[in-house]
C-alpha cells in the first residue's frame, strides 16, 4: 500500500501517530511550508527549490545549515527515502513544513502521489476569481511564504466556497500580485508579463524557468509592478505557476474566458526543461 508515512527530523513516523507536543503546534503557526515536485524519485529544478527555502528561512530568523544546502543534495537524499518509504515511485508533490523549536530547527517532509509527466498541463483550465475581501499588504519580504500566510489561508477558503481550487490576490493598492501558494502572468500577443519584485507579491522558487521556457517557446517577457484587475480581464491568455503543479492554464476570470494555445506552448517547454533536469540527475 502506498502512502502513510512522513518524515520529521530524519524519522519515519506513521501519519496516525502522536508525536508533536502542544509546543511544536505552537510553534509551527510561526514557521512556513512549501510544496514541489517529484518525478522519478528526484526533486524537480532542486538547486531553485533549495535556494528559495533558504532565502524563506532567513525572512523569519530561521538558519538551514546542515539541513538544507543551496545545491540539493541533503533534500534530495531525504525526500529520495521519504519517497521509497511510500512507495512512491513515480511523480509525487512533496510538503516541506520547517519551524523552529527552543531546542532544534524541525523539517517535515510527506508526500503524496500525483500524476505524471513532468509538470502535465490539465485541460481544460481553471476557473478563478479576484479576492476582494482582504488586501495584501506589501512587507518588508513579500516574495516569501512568511508573508500574508494568514491571507492566504482566508483566500484559500474563499475560493473552497465559490467551488474553486486558487483564486487571485490584490494587494493594498488593489493591483494583482500573487495567486495561492504561486504567481501568474498575462500572455498578450508576443509578450508574457509577470508582477515585479515590487508589487508585493509570492516569488515561486521556478520562475526563473517559466521565464526560461517562455525564451523558449518564442515569446518576451516583462514585469510589471501595476497590473489592473481590468488587465487581467482584458489579457488574451492567463496561466498560474507555482512549484509543484507548475504552469496551468486558465480558462476563465470571473465572467472572462481565455484562449490558452500560447500557455500550452509555454507549459511544454517548461516540462521538457523539468525533463531535462531529471535525465540529467541520471
Amino acid at each position: 500500500m502506498k502512502g502513510g508515512y512522513f518524515l520529521l527530523n530524519g524519522r519515519f513516523h506513521k501519519e496516525e501517530e502522536a508525536v508533536f507536543t502542544l509546543e511544536d503546534l505552537t510553534n509551527m503557526c510561526s514557521g512556513f511550508r512549501e510544496q514541489f515536485r517529484s518525478e522519478h524519485n528526484e526533486v524537480l529544478f532542486a538547486p531553485s527549490i533549495c535556494q528559495h527555502l533558504i532565502a524563506t528561512a532567513d525572512t523569519a530568523g530561521i538558519d538551514l545549515t546542515g539541513l538544507i544546502d543551496p545545491e540539493g543534495k541533503l533534500l534530495r537524499k531525504d525526500v529520495s527515502r521519504l519517497l521509497n518509504k511510500n512507495k512512491l515511485y513515480l511523480a509525487a508533490k512533496i510538503e516541506i513544513l520547517v519551524f523552529a523549536s527552543i531546542e532544534r530547527i524541525n523539517l517535515l517532509l510527506r508526500a503524496k502521489e500525483c500524476e505524471r509527466g513532468f509538470f502535465p498541463l490539465k485541460e481544460p483550465g481553471l476557473l478563478l476569481s479576484l479576492y476582494r475581501d482582504r488586501l495584501k499588504e506589501i512587507s518588508p519580504h513579500p516574495a516569501y511564504a512568511t508573508s500574508g500566510s494568514f491571507l492566504r489561508q482566508k483566500a484559500f477558503q474563499k475560493a473552497q466556497s465559490l467551488g474553486q481550487t486558487n483564486i487571485i490576490l490584490l494587494n493594498s493598492l488593489g493591483f494583482a500580485c500573487e495567486c495561492i501558494h504561486g504567481s501568474f502572468a498575462i500572455v498578450n500577443e508576443n509578450q508574457v508579463t509577470f508582477p515585479a519584485s515590487s508589487s508585493g507579491g509570492y516569488r515561486s522558487a521556478l520562475l526563473e524557468k517559466v521565464i526560461l521556457a517562455v525564451h523558449e517557446a518564442g515569446f518576451s517577457t516583462s514585469e510589471k509592478e501595476v497590473i489592473t484587475p481590468d488587465e487581467l480581464l482584458l489579457a488574451e491568455e492567463l496561466f498560474l505557476f507555482d512549484s509543484s503543479d507548475g504552469i496551468q492554464t486558465v480558462l476563465g476570470l470571473e465572467e472572462r474566458r481565455y484562449f490558452g494555445t500560447k500557455t500550452q506552448w509555454i507549459a511544454g517547454k517548461f516540462s521538457a526543461l523539468a525533463r531535462k533536469d531529471r535525465e540529467e540527475k541520471g
